[in-house]
């Protein structure tokens, strides 16, 4: 498939000559990481445990089942998996998605949380009949593949049919919630991707002795972007399908957590549990919340009874990672606040005519840079709506800078 995308030739020439895209796929990282330590264990999950070796292998037969029922370059493929190393939407979204960009093939678990995704699975594609391959995770059944006996039963695919992907080209299509309308379909690069990986393990000090805990859903940008957080430092995750504050907390303590991406409801879940105080949470290092403000006396609560640098974050699946507080600010001085901008990011601050609003007022928060997405898919009015002439994201939020 072929993606139109708005991205200005003068902002990608800059973002290349100025070094602030990467220039390489995800895959050739995990190929990296594998080279460098093959045996070192990059993540776990409730049923299993796996090395850097050995997901760069199971990658490779990934690759060549695909290939060998027909998946081939330039094909969608839609993933729809829980926090699991294999990796609700309403039926409604679904089916929207699928026809919207143009998916060949739908991959889902056999069942999760008690519901038949097979059977779901089977009522779309008679809606969807471009959708020819149902690929299911962790179950058979008659009509579909097996992805799990197929990376099983098949060899690492060999050097003649490896196709390497630009860093320019879109590899990422991921929907917007849709809670105003029919979900957008917003297109990124690795390039636009993985320069967000290596600002927020840079800024945030993750290294190959950092163990993540990643409940945020894999299928949606942030718990994403943990993923390729744990890759890109050579660290460890440990995956959670579903959260609660007890399954966390013993997590923490059992794989001597780090580094915790969340929202402020999960950290209010954890902080209400009757038996906090038993648990050992002393090896962490940063807990990041975004999604929502955090209240200050939650903040203030966390660091009476928690551990880790509370680290507050605004950020969008267009744009990446806009603002967050720093580990070497004032807790006090910072709390309420989204933080200080993210280095290679611009923001502003606009009005309706896209003029900029006077320091201290209240304004629609614009951003450009480096990690900002390509445009969505297939939809001109949006694109014209969201971008101005030159090349700014309209975020829809609005902020006011304070001193």
């Amino acid at each position: 498939m072929q993606f139109a995308t708005v991205l200005k030739p003068e902002l990608a020439a800059h973002y290349h000559a100025a070094g602030l895209w990467l220039n390489e796929s995800f895959f050739e990282v995990i190929e990296e990481r594998a080279r460098a330590h093959p045996d070192r264990e990059v993540f776990a999950d409730a049923g299993r445990r796996i090395t850097y070796g050995e997901l760069e292998r199971e990658i490779e037969r990934c690759a060549e089942f695909l290939r060998s029922i027909g998946i081939g370059r330039g094909d969608v493929v839609t993933v729809q998996l829980p926090n699991r190393i294999a990796f609700p939407v309403r039926a409604r979204e679904l089916e929207y998605i699928l026809k919207f960009s143009g998916s060949r093939a739908y991959v889902c678990p056999g069942e999760f949380k008690g519901f038949d995704y097979v059977a779901m699975a089977k009522t779309l594609q008679a809606a969807v009949p471009a959708v020819t391959h149902i690929i299911v995770a962790g179950g058979s059944a008659e009509g579909v593949f097996d992805l799990d006996a197929g990376i099983a039963d098949s060899p690492p695919i060999a050097a003649a049919d490896r196709v390497r992907m630009s860093p320019d080209e879109v590899f990422r299509m991921a929907f917007t919630s849709g809670t105003t309308g029919d979900p957008k379909c917003v297109l990124h690069s690795f390039n636009t991707t993985l320069c967000t990986v290596k600002l927020l393990n840079h800024d945030m000090a993750v290294s190959d002795r950092d163990v993540l805990l990643i409940y945020l859903p894999v299928g949606l940008n942030w718990g994403y972007i943990c993923l390729m957080q744990t890759i890109m430092a050579g660290a460890r995750a440990v995956l959670l399908e579903r959260f609660s504050a007890r399954a966390a907390l013993e997590a923490i303590g059992r794989e001597k957590v780090t580094f915790i991406a969340t929202a402020p409801a999960s950290i209010v879940a954890m902080l209400n549990d009757p038996e906090l105080e038993q648990f050992d949470v002393a090896s962490l290092r940063v807990v990041i919340t975004g999604g929502a403000s955090a209240a200050i006396e939650t903040i203030r609560e966390f660091r009476r009874r928690m551990r880790g640098h509370l680290v507050e974050l605004y950020g969008m699946l267009e744009t990446g990672f806009h603002t967050y507080t720093r580990l070497s600010d004032d807790p006090e001085k910072v709390s309420g606040t989204i933080g200080r901008l993210v280095d290679t990011m611009e923001l502003r601050l606009i009005d309706e005519r896209g003029d900029d609003v006077p320091h201290g007022e209240v304004g629609e928060i614009a951003a450009r840079g480096p990690s900002v997405h390509l445009g969505y898919h297939n939809n001109p009015r949006a694109n014209e709506q969201a971008f101005t002439a030159d090349g700014w994201f309209r975020t829809g939020d609005l902020g006011r800078y304070v001193d």
